[in-house]
């Protein structure tokens, strides 16, 4: 990582979508994006924190730490890329056959996210704050389920929408940008960005 805290630092909080899961961290759209801010801010450090697998909850512990909230204190711009392992874990459930509760799930998903944004605005009241919607992270199955994942999306960005809004923070609608790209923009696995959904994501966060 590249340490500034003189003149600020850009983090990246999230899950494997901020670690580049599949492309590598110096293509992810984290750095891509550290890279477009750089003209802007020359001298900014840049602290990228995404973890494989990370859920809302474990987000939440996370910026409960000392040394993540130094991080925040430091930090002039601060992205988000969080909830896809929450929606997964239902899809997972549900391919298995096995009992899952939704409504729980997406409870959980908006209570955590609000305390995040509680959390970060304690911190840095002034720091610019973007959260990514979330694309369908499930691969195509049936109808029913298709319709059943849509109904999930559809509530977890409205969720991460509320969140923004009550954090003074945007919405960068990587959802939208994603939805009928999937074959050029996902790896073969159906779930992370391949190298030109990293791109898009990028030029997102910077548009926004």
């Amino acid at each position: 990582m590249v340490a500034s805290p003189m003149h600020g630092i850009y983090l990246a909080l999230g899950d494997s979508l901020t670690t580049g899961y599949g492309v590598g961290l110096n293509c992810s759209f984290a750095t891509l994006y550290y890279s477009t801010l750089l003209s802007c801010f020359p001298n900014l450090g840049y602290e990228n924190l995404g973890v494989n697998g990370l859920t809302s909850g474990q987000l939440v512990a996370m910026v409960e730490q000392p040394h993540v909230q130094r991080l925040i204190l430091q930090a002039r711009v601060i992205t988000v890329t969080i909830g896809s392992n929450d929606l997964l874990a239902l899809g997972k459930g549900l391919a298995l056959g096995q009992w899952v509760n939704p409504e729980l799930t997406l409870r959980d998903f908006q209570q955590n996210l609000m305390v995040l944004g509680d959390k970060i605005r304690r911190v840095n009241s002034l720091t610019v704050l973007k959260i990514a919607s979330i694309y369908n992270p499930l691969p195509p199955m049936d109808k029913q389920t298709n319709l059943f994942a849509y109904t999930l999306l559809k509530q977890a960005n409205h969720s991460v929408t509320q969140m923004a809004r009550q954090s003074g923070g945007v919405v960068v609608p990587v959802a939208k940008a994603f939805s009928g790209q999937e074959m050029l923009l996902l790896s073969s696995d159906h779930i992370h960005p391949n190298l030109a959904g990293h791109q898009v994501m990028a030029e997102l966060f910077a548009r926004y």
